[in-house]
């Protein structure tokens, strides 16, 4: 079972309240979370990844912004991971990484990103490996 993600946001106020050890949130602040989000794509640099599929898990954090007119929704999240992480191929995580941070900042829906996303089959000896980041808009 994941531990939940404990890291801090970027934008830490002195003396906020935390959420959780570790993570500053602001006053008022939500954060919408999507957990184990696991997809099939391809991806990885090897000639065999260009034509057999793998499973990715996504797990993202989205502080929303304040006075959005239109936040975003778990239902949005989930459809928008879901896409990016299947639209053809990808080389690299930190690809896959990158454009949905990209893609959840863009406008004025959302503050920080935290994005985690993971090969599940990539080798025998652990359960998954993958990349990590932080963005602010």
């Amino acid at each position: 079972m994941m531990q939940p993600l404990l890291r801090p946001l970027p934008h830490p106020l002195t003396g906020t309240p935390a959420r959780d050890p570790g993570q500053v949130v602001l006053p008022g602040q939500v954060v919408l979370v999507v957990r184990d989000l696991v997809v099939t794509t391809l991806i990885g640099i090897y000639d065999y990844e260009y034509v057999e599929p793998q499973r990715m898990r996504l797990n993202l954090e989205l502080a929303l912004a304040p006075d959005a007119a239109t936040p975003w929704t778990h239902a949005e999240l989930v459809e928008t991971a879901s896409r990016i992480a299947t639209d053809g191929h990808t080389n690299l995580l930190e690809c896959v990484a990158e454009r949905l941070a990209a893609t959840l900042l863009a406008g004025d829906r959302a503050v920080t990103a935290l994005i985690r996303v993971e090969k599940l089959d990539a080798f025998e000896e652990c359960e998954a490996v993958g990349v990590e980041i932080v963005r602010a808009a």
